[in-house]
């Protein structure tokens, strides 16, 4: 299974752009992540080809993570609407714009849900372009 994260918009508050399954039929998926930063231990993930798997830890069950990022680790897919709900990962949403005067994406927790029921308990490859 590929999975593309496309970004679209950054400025220096947080990084946004879409999800895309290949394969699958699904309604948009839009994600957030860092913008860019000077140190790539709070930087966005470097634009490369990266394989995600099933994981649970103790803050977050049942997401992804995605393996391998450079100077990083435990970098997830899972939900959140800010740039602070990152923590470095990459947040999934139904919608994006503004909320309380901030970039953000809505509809967090549903989006990951239809984006774990599409992905399911597979393993996939990611591109970041």
């Amino acid at each position: 299974m590929i999975v593309i994260l496309k970004r679209a918009w950054s400025d220096d508050r947080c990084t946004l752009g879409m999800l895309t399954i290949e394969g699958k039929k699904h309604d948009p998926f839009f994600c957030l992540e860092n913008p860019e930063r000077v140190t790539p231990v709070d930087s966005l993930i470097p634009k490369g080809r990266y394989i995600c798997e099933p994981y649970s830890g103790t803050k977050y069950k049942n997401v992804y993570i995605i393996k391998d990022v450079p100077g990083r680790s435990a970098i997830l897919f899972h939900w959140g609407n800010f740039e602070k709900n990152t923590e470095g990962c990459v947040l999934v949403g139904d919608g994006a714009g503004m909320l309380d005067g901030q970039p953000a994406i809505t509809g967090s927790k549903s989006a990951f849900e239809r984006f774990r029921n599409a992905i399911g308990k597979n393993h996939f490859t990611l591109f970041i372009e």
